[in-house]
This record gives structure tokens, sequence and C-alpha cells, in this order.
């Protein structure tokens, strides 16, 4: 299957996640906690607040929906390589502190989502897929 058939099936399966367990939202407190202390670090600049939100909720999205993957190293490696890559966006971007409307950020998170899931998928057939048995 080609990278882009392979990313449409991922979105189809996506659009089916409904409710988030309490262990992704303990997740998402988790990793949003040191976004939060990160805000308060900065002198509590709030055009910081939506980006570093917007990264926290959409990582967690991301991890839920790959949570199958939860055992593979290369899933943590590249997730951690890329909550980096989003903690340097939301600090050297220059955000506003003018009103911006929520479809602006909910189309950069929906951009976001996917990417991710594009990486993952790449980095998935470059570490080979893991086996039904080593998924579950």
């Amino acid at each position: 299957m080609s990278l882009i058939h392979e990313l449409k099936c991922e979105l189809q399966e996506a659009k089916k996640l409904r409710r988030v367990s309490w262990r992704t939202k303990l997740l998402m407190v988790v990793i949003g906690t040191p976004m939060f202390f990160l805000y308060l670090i900065h002198g509590g600049r709030l055009e910081l607040f939506w980006p570093s939100v917007l990264t926290v909720i959409v990582l967690g999205v991301v991890i839920r929906f790959k949570w199958k993957l939860r055992k593979q190293a290369w899933f943590w490696a590249t997730m951690a390589v890329i909550a980096v890559l989003h903690v340097l966006w939301v600090l050297f971007v220059p955000w506003t502190t003018k009103w911006i409307p929520v479809f602006v950020y909910l189309g950069i998170a929906t951009a976001d989502f996917v990417l991710i899931l594009w990486i993952l998928l790449v980095v998935g057939k470059f570490m080979g897929r893991p086996n039904t048995e080593e998924v579950r």
C-alpha cells in the first residue's frame, strides 16, 4: 500500500475516536504540566498559551490513537523528538496577542495531527511493521 493510502485509512480510523479514556487524560496532564510551567517561567506570555494547549492536545490524541504501538521503542523515540520539535515551535514562532479565530487554530491542529501520523507511518515503514502478536 502507498503511504497516501495508508494515511487515508488512518484518518478514517481516527474519525472513529469519540471518547478519551482517563489514562489518556492523565497522560495529557503529565505532558501539559511542563508546558504550563514553561508558560509561567516565560513571564505568563499569553500568546504562548493556545499554541501550548493545542500542542498538548494533538500529542495526546496521537498517542491515544496509536496506543497499539506503545510497546515499540521507535514509537516513543519518535514521539519524544516530535514533542521537542513542538516545544521549539511554540517558543520560537512569533505568536500574536491579537484575537485569532478558532478555525485557524483548528486548521493548524488538524494539519499537525496529519503530519504526525504521516511521520509515524514513514518511521514505522523504516523500522519495519510490528507483527500482530507484538501489537496486542
